[in-house]
């Protein structure tokens, strides 16, 4: 747990806002006796974070790294589907619960199952563990497929790991057990490109099925593009995370 924490504290100094925020303040507390070098690097941290904030920066920088949406008749290849998790919502009060799965898992759990329903006898391992909760990503996401989606297909449990190299390393043991090699991978479009180096790394082949692209939307109005929002901001933030542990994960 403390190490999960440091390393989402140590990366969170390269990350929108508060990577450009460190730029300003560098500019403000570092060069008073210099102005103009004070007064760049105030305007570069200022244009990084408008720039990060864009719809149109954060949409590029995710098509980058977003791999091509999968076919359907990719799945008669497959020998399973397997879904990561990608968070919790730990103040699902209004349900009377614990813990719900978040929205970023949830677009991941409502396209596992549009796919599992497009063929029935596809295994599913819904891959992650508790952190904040009392309950698995792994277990809650089971319970949404079943009670919210009417999934009638096997669903098998990894609910331990962690972190995506974890994800990737007890799920493939898990299929290797059950003598799967080759798998639809359901995550996010920025997360698939490490998620699914990191399962090949473990022996598994991987049919990447990604889900929740990023739109810039208003195609009538690129100006729109242009004028900040907390939404492409929490894109470009993403996208970051995934880059910067795809250099950290993939040796």
């Amino acid at each position: 747990m403390i190490t999960i924490f440091l390393h989402r504290f140590l990366q969170s100094f390269l990350l929108p806002p508060l990577n450009s925020l460190l730029i300003i303040l560098l500019g403000v507390f570092f060069f008073k006796l210099q102005r103009n070098k004070r007064y760049a690097l105030i305007l570069f941290g200022v244009f990084t974070l408008y720039l990060q904030a864009t719809p149109y920066f954060a949409y590029y920088l995710n098509k980058m790294i977003a791999p091509e949406p999968m076919h359907l008749n990719q799945l008669k290849n497959a020998q399973a589907i397997v879904l990561l998790g990608g968070g919790v919502n730990n103040s699902a009060i209004e349900y009377g619960v614990h813990a719900v799965s978040s929205n970023d898992t949830l677009a991941r759990i409502r396209y596992a199952a549009y796919l599992a329903k497009k063929n029935p006898d596809l295994p599913i391992f819904t891959s992650g563990g508790a952190i904040d909760t009392k309950s698995s990503e792994a277990s809650l996401m089971k319970a949404s497929l079943q009670d919210e989606f009417d999934v009638e297909n096997d669903i098998y449990l990894e609910p331990d790991s962690k972190t995506t190299k974890e994800n990737a390393k007890y799920t493939s043991h898990l299929l290797q057990q059950y003598k799967i090699s080759r798998v639809v991978l359901v995550t996010s479009a920025s997360h698939m490109r490490r998620a699914s180096a990191l399962f090949q790394e473990n022996g598994i082949q991987v049919i990447p099925a990604p889900t929740g692209f990023f739109s810039l939307g208003y195609t009538t109005m690129p100006i729109l593009w242009f004028i900040p929002t907390a939404q492409a901001m929490a894109t470009t933030s993403a996208v970051m995370h995934e880059l910067i542990g795809y250099v950290y994960d993939i040796q």
